[in-house]
Parts: C-alpha cells; structure tokens; sequence
C-alpha cells in the first residue's frame, strides 16, 4: 500500500479527502496537523500531531511517503527546510496554492492562464501572520517547490471552493439568505463581476488522480467554473432549493447611505475574473460535479443544524432593517 502523508487534513478539503482515501482502502494514510479541529474524527487514522511552523516537523523527516499533500502550506519562511529534509523520502509532493498568486485585480477582465506572472512576496511578507499576504506566500512557496528539481511535484491552484465542509461560510451566507429570506441585498454597480469557482469533490478527485498520475506539467488552474456572477450562483441555488426570494440590488450610493462596506457581502469583488481551466481538464479528464447538486448537499449539511445564522458577512437582522428603509 502506498504511504500517504496529509499536512492538515481535518478540516474542509483535507477532511474530504482523508474520508475518500479511507474510503478507497488502498493507501496508509497518515495526518500530520496540530490535533485542535475536529478531533473527534479519523480516531482510527494514524495521526501526528505538532505544529509544522516549529521542530515538531521534523517528525516527518526521517520516514518515506509515496506522496506528501499538502493543505498547510501558508509561510515560505519555513517550507524550504521542509523540502530539503524530505529530500530522497518522498516520491510525489501535492502542494495546494490559490490563484491569489495573481494580481487578480491588475488583470481584471482578462483571461488568468497558468503562465501569467504570480506576486512578489518580500522579506516582511515572507514572516507575517496566518492570512496576510495570502497570495504573496503562497506564491513564494511556489517559486521555492519549483527550485527542487529533483522533487516530483504538482501545484494546484484552485479558486473559490466551495463544498459542504466550507468553515469560511462565504457560500452559505448566500444559500442561507436563499433558503430563508424573502428578501436580500446584492451589490451590483452595473458592471460585469465574474468569479471563477472550484468545486470540493473535483478538487478531491483530481488530488485522487494527482497520486496516481504517470506524465504530467507542474502547476494547473484547478477551476471548476471558469465564470461565474453571484447572481447567476444564486439563480442556481433558488432552482435548486424551490425558492423565488427577492434580490434587492444596491449601489455604491445606497451602500454609502446605510454605512455599508463591499467587505461585508462575501464573495463580491470589485474586479471581474476568468480562469483558465484547459490544462487541467485535459490532464484530468473526470466528470465535473453539478453546481446545484452541491448546493443542495451544502443546505442539507448546514440543515442538519438548524440553519445555524452565518458568521461571515453582513448580520441578517441588521439587513432586514436595512431593507425596510429603502
């Protein structure tokens, strides 16, 4: 049995994965994480427990893995340790990145191919906390995988995922508005705003294939829907759900009104994005999961808590006040 080694791997995509794998029965898997989220889970997994930032990594070192996935990677400052210490002992690395590596806004309205030019990161970037310089870091990461010539590696570069696990709720803010309010606000200034989405359970096959995967390029765009408008995900989503609520479009002058901030409406961005999504498509040829079937997997997954409020974005009662002042 192949020896697979997941930094993470209890939370969103790592969750998926490790419970695919599992499933599967053909690997040994093993979970390196810190042992703080969803500890109740994989109890008969093989799990090894530090925080990779410090010497607990060096846990890893002296072992072989068929290949390494790796859900954790946020500081370049630490990673080429890593890479050099696992040098020789470990036949495939699976690093997740983002296309935040683009400077997605700087090529609004164009199409982002896997050979556009990725950030700078610089010295105090490099050492700055969890989720600042988000892309930067991750894009310095890359650059160092890709030095290690030696090493068999794949770079996924997924965009906004969404799938029934999504601690982040930057979906659900929106499905749950669809499932249980007659009306809601969307900000929308006229101009096209387009995102580009990936869905969980591609993301997990493709990893699936990743392991296994004979010839193969290095870095792919690992998009599921290329272009896509909140307000076409949220046609989606009524169809799905057989509801018809009323979307109440705001502008820049009403957001100014009523003290509003685009930050506060998950998932809408001032820039309109396209991504490329041939390369991967062609070295992974799966069937890509429905849209609305996701949907409807990630309202039933939240209804089996009660539709809890979401924690992310704009509070639900102060929107409905709003919305009885316009």
């Amino acid at each position: 049995m192949k020896k697979i080694l997941v930094l993470g791997g209890t939370m969103f995509i790592g969750r998926m994965l490790t419970e695919k794998l599992i499933a599967l029965g053909t690997y040994e898997v093993t979970l390196f994480n810190r042992g703080k989220a969803n500890t109740d889970i994989f109890k008969d997994v093989k799990q090894i427990h530090g925080d990779r930032e410090t010497a607990d990594i060096e846990k890893i070192y002296n072992q072989h893995w068929d290949c390494i996935i790796d859900f954790s990677g946020y500081h370049p400052a630490t990673f080429e340790k890593l890479l050099k210490n696992i040098q020789g002992n470990v036949g495939r690395y699976i690093f997740i990145s983002t296309v935040s590596v683009f400077d997605i806004e700087k090529h609004s309205g164009q199409l982002i191919t896997e050979q556009l030019p990725t950030r700078a990161c610089s010295k105090e970037q490099m050492i700055s906390p969890l989720w600042d310089a988000y892309g930067e870091k991750k894009a310095e990461m890359e650059r160092i995988l890709m030095q290690h010539h030696n090493l068999d590696k794949i770079i996924f570069r997924p965009s906004f995922i969404y799938g029934k696990y999504d601690w982040t709720e930057r979906f659900y803010y929106w499905l749950y508005r669809v499932q249980n309010c007659n009306k809601f606000l969307l900000p929308d200034n006229g101009t096209p705003r387009n995102l580009s989405l990936t869905n969980a359970d591609d993301l997990i096959d493709a990893l699936l294939m990743a392991i296994e995967i004979g010839p193969h390029a290095t870095i792919y765009n690992t998009v599921s829907t290329p272009a896509i408008s909140i307000r076409q995900l949220l046609h989606i989503a009524s169809t799905a759900y057989g509801k018809n609520p009323e979307i109440i479009t705001v502008g820049e002058k009403q957001l100014k009104e009523h003290a509003l901030q685009l930050s506060q409406f998950p998932l809408v961005m001032p820039i309109d994005f396209t991504t490329d999504d041939s390369l991967w498509k062609k070295d992974f040829p799966f069937e890509r999961k429905d849209v609305a079937a996701t949907l409807l997997e990630m309202r039933d997954y939240k209804g089996n808590s009660g539709y809890p409020l979401p924690a992310a974005g704009l509070n639900v009662a102060k929107e409905q006040e709003i919305i009885g002042q316009l």
